[in-house]
């Protein structure tokens, strides 16, 4: 009965709204949240009612790469349409890195082409940018994008100018500056994926370096759409920060199980990054601010997307506290499979990560 009320609970907490709402899209590999767990903890920091969703899609190293996006595209438009459409007045705040960052892309400007191993992506549109719910994201950001295209009005950083692995359509890369200001996609020239560098690190420590700039830029939209004159938020002891990741994406609405963590005074980078081990606790706790939780997540299978009968079956990741092996740049250069510099990639990846 304890475990029941305290599952009654949670899903209280999945239903509740926040004033900011931001979706993640991981790299390839990359235990939910990966990387830009620091990211949604420095964008809610200050911010009295804030919260992060894992978009779900099935990406370790052996699935096919196309079936991948296929899918966080898909189920990434779902769950920012079934948040906007319970949660109305809510702010939305997207943001994905590597082949998540290939999956926003897909989001916001439509998918579909021909990328590794000669796969293929269908097309498939994206969310308008002037209509429910692309009107109500205040804030999208791509990092280090596999389709980072030179040139465009949103591109930011020395790679703006260069084209990383899989250049976007015409079409696409103008659904994408519809978001206008609301865009911003980050690539360094030494990227070897966003931009066809050749240093490994850039491509890994986004948001080692740049947390802050891109979380303050967040700020300053969500303020501005508040009619705010101030572009900076103070933390306070109110500040309260929750984590959602779907342990279930089921192609019926009335299917979808999500499970939420929520933790108190997020004011360390560990309370927001959830990992993919967790169990849920009943029993009473002593202190809120001491306490930690992490989310048990599985994504729906690739299979989902392609079923005639709209049946998910979900697959378990592999449950770890820490980033697996080669996390995301591996995966995407053995993804490639061909080029001095990708095997480069693999190899120095085994010792860094």
């Amino acid at each position: 009965m304890r475990v029941r009320l305290a599952s009654l609970l949670l899903m209280g907490n999945a239903l509740a709204c926040d004033d900011v709402h931001v979706f993640l899209a991981r790299g390839n590999n990359e235990p939910y949240p990966g990387r830009q767990g620091v990211l949604a903890q420095a964008i809610c920091t200050g911010l009295e009612s804030c919260g992060y969703e894992d978009i779900a899609f099935y990406n370790p190293l052996p699935a096919p790469y196309c079936q991948s996006v296929t899918e966080g595209q898909a189920n990434g438009m779902r769950q920012i349409t079934e948040y906007n459409e319970r949660c109305p007045d809510s702010r939305l705040v997207v943001s994905g890195y590597s082949q998540g960052g290939h999956v926003v892309g897909d989001i916001l400007g439509g998918g579909g082409g021909v990328f590794f191993q000669d796969c293929v992506q269908e097309y498939a549109p994206g969310l308008d940018a002037d209509s429910l719910p692309g009107s109500k994201i205040v804030a999208a950001m791509i990092f280090a994008d596999t389709r980072h295209t030179a040139g465009q009005p949103y591109n930011v950083f020395s790679g703006a100018g260069a084209d990383g692995l899989f250049p976007r359509s015409e079409e696409q890369v103008a659904n994408l500056a519809r978001y206008g200001d609301r865009l911003r996609d980050f690539c360094v020239d030494t990227d070897p994926i966003c931009a066809g560098g050749d240093i490994v690190d850039t491509h890994l420590n986004y948001f080692d370096i740049y947390t802050g700039e891109a979380a303050s830029w967040v700020q300053e939209m969500v303020a501005a759409d508040m009619g705010s004159t101030s572009t900076s938020t103070q933390p306070t002891s109110t500040t309260r920060a929750t984590s959602t990741t779907l342990s279930q994406v089921s192609m019926e609405s009335s299917d979808t199980i999500v499970t939420e963590t929520e933790t108190s005074e997020a004011v360390s980078t560990t309370s927001m990054a959830a990992s993919t081990d967790t169990s849920v606790e009943s029993s009473e706790t002593t202190s809120a601010a001491s306490s930690e939780a992490t989310a048990e997540s599985s994504v729906a299978s690739t299979e989902a997307l392609t079923s005639a009968t709209g049946q998910t079956s979900a697959p378990e990741p592999s449950a770890t506290s820490a980033e697996p092996e080669d996390a995301d740049g591996s995966g995407i250069a053995l993804g490639i499979g061909r080029g001095a510099w990708a095997i480069a990639i693999v190899l120095s990846l085994q010792f860094m990560l």
